[in-house]
């Protein structure tokens, strides 16, 4: 039953596509603020970060805090809008469940070395996920991402850490076991859809059809 409604929440999210129109025109600034909050990949990434540091001691999180915005800020400043480098879903999947189970893994188990490599890289990916800005939007865009990535594990870590602290301290595994849930799903579908479009296999309601067939 569990598994069922997670199948549910997922296709009722909102894709990248449309994430800027989840909260309606806002402007540059505004719409990505609240990207993290529309984009189902890079809530998961972020949400998974944030637990995994929720199980950490506050030692090793005042030092994987930066370093996560800062991945995110250089990977969507030079990759994204520099370089126009987009991240694969699929490997945004992977991030997502290595991430999903780190934070189901006693503090023991991962050093201060492995947690800051662990959100480097969950960093870099949330910082690929919002759109290269428009140069006429250019430094309110920019403005906005950083500021809502920061904003967002900052608020998302502190959240599951006093929940931690004073309801249970399972929580963090428990959020982290349906990041990596929902990253292998998501994981599952990009695979299919891009095993289909290798062997020109389109999807439909009413079925398969084979692309070319009739040509």
């Amino acid at each position: 039953m569990r598994w069922s409604y997670l199948v549910a929440a997922l296709a009722a999210l909102p894709t990248p596509t449309l994430a800027h129109d989840a909260f309606g025109d806002l402007g540059p600034f505004y719409a990505n603020l609240l990207h993290p909050m529309a984009d189902p990949m890079q809530a998961a990434l972020g949400l998974g970060t944030a637990a995994f540091l929720a199980g950490r001691s506050l030692n090793t999180v005042r030092l994987a805090l930066p370093v996560f915005v800062a991945s995110a800020a250089l990977s969507y400043l030079v990759l994204g809008w520099r370089f126009g480098v987009t991240a694969a879903p699929i490997m945004a999947s992977a991030a997502a469940i290595a991430v999903g189970a780190a934070a189901m893994l006693p503090e023991r188990w991962t050093p201060v070395a492995a947690a800051l490599v662990l959100v480097t890289g969950t960093g870099a990916f949330v910082g690929l996920s919002p759109d290269q800005p428009m140069p006429s939007d250019l430094a309110q865009a920019i403005l906005g991402t950083l500021l809502g990535i920061a904003a967002f594990i900052l608020i998302a870590w502190a959240m599951f850490d006093a929940t931690a602290r004073h309801v249970s301290r399972l929580a963090p595994a428990i959020v982290g076991s349906w990041v990596a849930a929902v990253g292998l799903l998501a994981g599952a579908f990009s695979f299919q859809i891009e095993t289909a479009d290798a062997i020109g296999v389109s999807t439909s309601r009413d079925g398969l059809s084979v692309q070319g067939a009739d040509q």
